[in-house]
């Protein structure tokens, strides 16, 4: 039972280090946004602007649900938190420290793989939920364009794969002790960062 709460305590932290995360680098992109364009970026809640994220998310929270008519309306409403939580999941294999991973799995890069192509369903159920042919074509659109880009994706990971003669994460990061694989495989680096 203590392994089971530990386990689930490990998951709370990692979500709301990752959703704190992402909410101040928005903010730090809205800021440098706001230098380049030579204006005032947020700046109003809180000192410097710092508060901003926690007034955009009590803003989404407020807002008001907006489901078009003859939509499916629960996979409509459904279709965002299973892209949400898709999303998440596969922040469970990535290696935060040594020994600090949640699951560290042999297969890691394939569990990576495999959830980043799920996340094509969120997208198609939001498109076909909609009742509408447009949204559906730009679902359909969008889901392709997800496709094509997991193919050279896969071939710049399977460089390191190769280097490495390891799926697991762990394996992977221990291995580059000497030197990163950035340097040795230049080229492919430069495929998965154009590709993500």
């Amino acid at each position: 039972m203590t392994f089971f709460f530990n386990t689930l305590l490990q998951i709370f932290i990692i979500i709301i280090f990752l959703l704190l995360s992402i909410a101040f680098v928005t903010l730090l992109e809205r800021k440098i946004l706001a230098l380049i364009q030579r204006r005032q970026g947020p700046n109003v809640v809180g000192v410097f602007g710092l508060l901003q994220p926690l007034g955009d998310g009590f803003k989404l929270l407020v807002k008001e649900i907006i489901s078009p008519s003859s939509s499916n309306s629960f996979l409509f409403i459904l279709a965002p938190f299973i892209s949400f939580y898709i999303s998440l999941i596969g922040w469970g294999v990535i290696p935060f420290g040594e020994k600090a991973v949640l699951a560290n799995i042999d297969a890691g890069v394939l569990y990576l793989l495999t959830v980043s192509s799920l996340g094509v369903y969120g997208i198609i159920i939001s498109g076909w939920s909609s009742n509408s042919k447009f949204a559906f074509l730009g679902a359909l659109r969008s889901s392709a364009q997800m496709i094509s880009y997991e193919l050279p994706l896969g071939f710049s990971i399977l460089c390191v794969i190769t280097c490495c003669q390891s799926l697991n994460l762990s394996h992977i990061i221990y291995s580059q002790r000497y030197v990163w694989y950035v340097v040795p495989l230049f080229i492919p680096f430069l495929i998965f960062l154009f590709q993500v």
